[in-house]
């Protein structure tokens, strides 16, 4: 008997977390090269970093299941994209310490998912689930 039920819980699973995230994987993309984008324009890394803690956040609000996967995605794009920006001569002060220094963008990157995974069930345990 405790067969089916596990085949159930693990279809449920995988329905929860597979087939409706392909959209949010998208949103991170853009929101980390948008971010990429506004750190190789305006050279400003505190606007750089508020904009991907907000981005991760929201994504950890969204689907907090597994939040470290949006930290990868939004805060591991803004190094990529500046070096994508410096290979067409657009970004052309790309440094070493530049490039460690957007990767430092994933702690608060980390912070702001898992603030948003923290806040939904928080939200969850106040108000109660639909």
């Amino acid at each position: 008997m405790a067969q089916p039920q596990m085949k159930m819980r693990q279809d449920q699973a995988a329905t929860e977390c597979g087939e409706r995230d392909g959209a949010f994987y998208v949103i991170a993309v853009v929101l980390g090269t948008l971010s990429g984008v506004l750190q190789a324009a305006l050279r400003d890394p505190l606007l750089t970093t508020l904009l991907v803690t907000a981005s991760t956040m929201f994504l950890g609000f969204m689907r907090p299941r597994r939040p470290w996967r949006w930290t990868l995605l939004v805060a591991l794009l803004v190094p990529a994209t500046m070096m994508l920006a410096n290979l067409m001569n657009y970004y052309t002060d790309l440094t070493r310490a530049g490039i460690y220094g957007t990767v430092l963008m994933t702690f608060p990157g980390i912070a702001g998912a898992y603030g948003g995974h923290f806040g939904r069930g928080f939200l969850r345990q106040m108000f109660g689930t639909k």
